[in-house]
């Protein structure tokens, strides 16, 4: 059986391996919702776009039918000036055909404006349409990519996992509750290669002790910082 060194450098590798396979397959989900709150924005302004043209619409009707009426009571006072029997009645009607003459101008002034902004926000339509489509097309391309991403990454993962099932069955059985007890704490980051007698995790040295139990493959935790130390391939 081979030594506690070599046993836990490929354990170390592998959990490694798979904690960056697992990363890579959590970050599908999150790019794909990336990718559809784009494709929602662009279809929330494409419909403000239509919504505004909309209330435009409306308000240039509203202010059409005004100016009918407001043109009308113009014509009334007019005809009315024309039978009135005193100054003051005559005085009155006309500043009512002015107030009425300014309204007429200032609905108008308002027709013609709405109109313009209208006009204005449907030449924008198409732009945004295109965007709305140029998003989807996006999304449904990632979401094809992703669907084969995920896919090789899950086979990956699996032959990881694998592979770490046979080098942890491995793990001496007077160990294995230790073992145990450290990668259930800290996962992937339990054990930590020594270099130049330094715990490469923490950067702490450790003792001669420790270096000579490592050298005769002896199970040997980091005072520092409780990892599963072992020494690297030459």
């Amino acid at each position: 059986m081979a030594g506690p060194a070599v046993i836990f450098r490929a354990i170390h590798r592998l959990r490694r391996s798979a904690r960056d396979i697992q990363e890579q397959l959590d970050r599908v989900p999150r790019q794909l919702k990336a990718h559809q709150t784009k494709v929602s924005r662009q279809e929330e302004l494409l419909k403000e776009g239509q919504e505004a043209i909309r209330r435009l619409k409306v308000a240039i009707h509203e202010k059409e039918v005004s100016l009918k009426t407001t043109h009308g009571q113009v014509a009334k006072h007019e005809r009315q000036v024309q039978e009135v029997g005193s100054t003051k009645e005559y005085n009155a009607l006309q500043a009512e055909i002015a107030s009425d003459k300014a309204k007429c101008q200032r609905l108008e002034d308002e027709i013609l404006t709405g109109i313009g902004e209208s006009e204005d926000k449907a030449a924008q339509l198409p732009e945004l349409e295109k965007a709305v489509q140029q998003a989807r097309a996006e999304y449904a391309r990632y979401e094809k990519e992703a669907d084969e991403r995920r896919a090789g990454l899950e086979s990956q993962l699996n032959e990881v996992l694998s592979q770490l099932k046979e080098a942890e069955a491995n793990v001496p059985a007077e160990i294995r509750t230790q073992y145990n007890r450290i990668i259930g704490a800290m996962g992937a980051d339990g054990l930590a290669a020594v270099r130049d007698r330094t715990c490469m995790h923490c950067h702490n040295g450790i003792t001669a002790q420790n270096y000579n139990d490592l050298l005769q493959e002896h199970f040997v935790v980091c005072r520092s910082c409780g990892r599963i130390l072992y020494l690297p391939e030459e």
